[in-house]
């Protein structure tokens, strides 16, 4: 880790003492030594940040001082207080993940005695929610005002290829092979590798942008931090620039750009076996979680099942 990404680090967890602070830096040299993302730094920093935040007063000026003496009576006001403020139940579960991880690593290290996040009582029941991929017509205008190239090659990666916001924002250059029209993405959720191919309106977007390419190792450098890449933030910030100017009223963020890539793949009669790998999920299962088949899927093969059935009905006749 090098000292800025500690610097900013260390400007987050501003609400804890240095000795606190520095055990929480610690944890995250460990993180990246195993090759963790960024985006997964600062989420662990965002959830211990959150965690004394939101403790109440009392609990909350001890704990800044020594996270080691956490209990699991402050993960029940935790959640108490994330509920009150709004927080979503899949928002405050993660949060919890990341601090079980966070202490199990201070358990491991002898700093604690024991796991203060309690699996079966730490924990939000979160409605299952369907994913959300974009109407033709909504998308149709939405990328008519898309009118910058780098803004258009962003995000037709998460449509035509299913990137992730964080995926797509890393992308390297010697990840891209524009000859067998096919891309590298390493290290995605869950630490899962894939090859993902490059339709002609990408590849077209792709050879647009690489002529007017910075020297940058990024497809997308930051424009603010040398030697850095684009951040997610920047991303939701500029689909909701071009929604509105689109006069889109749903409320739609990047990532259902890549649900809508998994829908229309589904519906152009790709198995779920092939999408599993496409997306980069760990099992079949998952990919039912994140992809949602749309009325005329399944009425197709409805009907495609009932006419082999009425056959076989018939032939038995």
């Amino acid at each position: 880790m090098d000292e800025l990404l500690r610097a900013r680090f260390l400007r987050h967890l501003a609400c804890l003492e240095p000795v606190c602070s520095e055990k929480v830096i610690t944890y995250l040299h460990s993180l990246h030594a195993r090759a963790y993302a960024p985006d997964t730094l600062y989420a662990v920093v965002g959830a211990v940040k959150k965690f004394v935040l939101l403790l109440p007063a009392s609990r909350r000026a001890l704990l800044s001082s020594d996270l080691a003496r956490s209990e699991s009576r402050d993960l029940d006001s935790f959640i108490a207080a994330a509920r009150a403020a709004g927080l979503a139940p899949s928002t405050i579960n993660n949060k919890l993940s990341l601090l079980r991880e966070f202490f199990s690593f201070l358990v491991d290290e002898g700093a604690m005695t024991r796991q203060p996040v309690l699996r079966h009582r730490h924990h939000v029941a979160a409605p299952m929610t369907l994913p959300k991929p974009m109407p033709e017509a909504d998308l149709v205008r939405f990328f008519k005002v898309v009118d910058s190239v780098r803004d258009r090659l962003l995000f037709l990666l998460m449509l035509r290829c299913g990137l992730r916001v964080s995926e797509a924002c890393a992308l390297a250059w010697e990840d891209v092979d524009l000859p067998a029209l096919t891309l590298r993405v390493d290290g995605g959720k869950g630490d899962v590798d894939r090859m993902a191919y490059l339709a002609p309106d990408v590849e077209r977007a792709l050879r647009l942008w690489q002529a007017r390419r910075s020297g940058s190792l990024y497809l997308f450098p930051s424009r603010k931090v040398s030697g850095a890449h684009l951040g997610r933030r920047n991303v939701f910030m500029l689909m909701k620039k071009y929604l509105r100017e689109a006069d889109v009223t749903g409320s739609y963020s990047p990532h259902c750009l890549r649900h809508t890539f998994a829908t229309q793949l589904l519906n152009a009669g790709v198995t779920l076996e092939v999408l599993k790998e496409l997306m980069g999920h760990r099992s079949v299962q998952m990919t039912l979680r994140y992809t949602e088949l749309y009325e005329t899927t399944k009425r197709q093969q409805y009907d495609d099942a009932m006419e082999r059935i009425t056959r076989q009905v018939a032939v038995g006749r």
